[in-house]
């Protein structure tokens, strides 16, 4: 592209996005590409100010490759399903009688899990909806029901072989729950000792992962990975450590999570347990924030994108000249995250790719006047998803979903 149309696509972006943070809606037009990268960010409804992304599903192909994320706008915020290959934007319906909804995560069957409102003022129910039997046309969904004697749900995450897991909970205590495809809810019991549970993450055989705890949460709380019959063991952390839990899980066995030696005070480590069960702890002030299925974890530590193998090993990601994030990594290798501006500038973030050897790569801005945005996922098939941060209102960033094609 000469510079000549950047400049006159960075103005139309301009212009469309002025009057868009004037009329609380998302400017829709054509993104800019660099070089054999393209920029795409699918239209929205009128009336939205932002389309958060909350997962993507593993396919990674043209065909198949389905966004899930939150609509908001002068209403209630609404779950939306996006099909890439034609860019079309479906809003899933809320269960019978409600008015809004949440996605948490989608399968490579389509599946999509989430909570949905039932009434006005009502507390979210967790909720379910299967692939369209109709291109854009989505299905009601069905009610996760809770726990017997739980009166809430919310689903955190759903596997390939259609099972969901999250939580379910009264006024008093959280217990972590399945949902095989069937739909009814079985409980993922606490470890020995505790009497309160959540899960956060499951794989595509349906072994899940969470947190263990006392009555109240006012105790430590403990990682734990629930087969898929349901039955919970530990997830030791290194010795001394007086807190863990676990976070995601891959399809290999593979689970990150972090833990703490001490108390509040103390600096969060990052702990990654190879399918044995053997942790490796990746350091004082670290955070894992993916990992793929060879056991390569991504993250950060002090104040730099980090990288390190299942055992713990770091493997060098070359160093940005601002603070850095890696937020994602595929099974090639390819790590994708941000950088960002120190303080006291607020929060301005910049897409970044690191290539397979740990070099610097390179993923171009929406345009010059849209320099910002945060990729979050990279799927196999070299396609990254993250959310373009438009500026507006007290320089606050509106998130829209967008991708890149590598």
């Amino acid at each position: 592209m000469s510079k000549r149309t950047s400049r006159t696509v960075a103005a139309v972006i301009a212009a469309a996005t002025a009057t868009a943070l004037a009329a609380g809606s998302a400017p829709a037009v054509a993104g800019p590409s660099s070089g054999s990268i393209s920029i795409e960010s699918p239209p929205t409804e009128p009336g939205t100010y932002s389309r958060e992304l909350k997962a993507v599903n593993g396919n990674g192909d043209s065909v198949s490759e389905i966004i899930v994320g939150d609509l908001a706008g002068n209403g209630p915020i609404r779950t939306y399903l996006l099909l890439w290959t034609d860019g079309a934007l479906t809003t899933l319906p809320p269960l019978p009688g409600g008015t809004g909804g949440s996605a948490t995560g989608i399968n490579n069957s389509l599946t999509v899990v989430g909570t949905s409102g039932t009434q006005a003022g009502d507390h979210p129910h967790a909720a379910r909806w299967t692939a369209p039997t109709t291109p854009n046309t989505p299905n009601t969904p069905v009610e996760l029901l809770p726990l017997p004697g739980d009166t809430m749900a919310a689903p955190a995450a759903i596997g390939d072989d259609g099972t969901a897991v999250g939580s379910s909970w009264d006024a008093s205590a959280k217990h972590a729950v399945a949902w095989p495809p069937n739909g009814a809810p079985v409980a993922l019991p606490p470890l020995p000792g505790d009497t309160e549970s959540a899960a956060v993450a499951v794989n595509s055989s349906g072994t899940a992962v969470g947190y263990s705890y006392p009555a109240g949460a006012l105790g430590s709380p403990r990682a734990v990975i629930w087969s898929s019959d349901g039955t919970a063991a530990p997830l030791d952390p290194p010795a001394g450590f007086a807190s863990s839990g676990a976070t995601r899980i891959t399809d290999s066995g593979i689970v990150i999570g972090s833990g703490r030696a001490g108390g509040a005070s103390t600096p969060d480590h990052a702990l990654v347990w190879d399918a044995s069960g053997t942790v490796a702890d990746l350091g004082a002030a670290s955070e894992a924030k993916a990992v793929n299925n060879a056991g390569t974890v991504v993250g950060r530590r002090g104040g730099q994108a980090a990288r390190w193998s299942v055992d713990g090993t770091p493997v060098p990601l070359a160093p940005t000249a601002l603070t850095s994030t890696a937020t994602g990594i595929n099974d090639q290798g390819v790590v994708v995250g941000y950088t960002s501006d120190p303080p006291p500038t607020r929060a301005q973030f910049y897409a970044q790719l690191w290539n397979p050897d740990g070099s610097l790569g390179a993923l171009p801005p929406w345009s010059p006047d849209f320099p910002y945005a945060t990729p979050s996922f990279v799927t196999n098939s070299g396609i990254v998803v993250g959310e373009l941060l438009l500026r507006g209102l007290a320089y606050y960033g509106r998130p829209f979903t967008m991708r890149w094609r590598l």
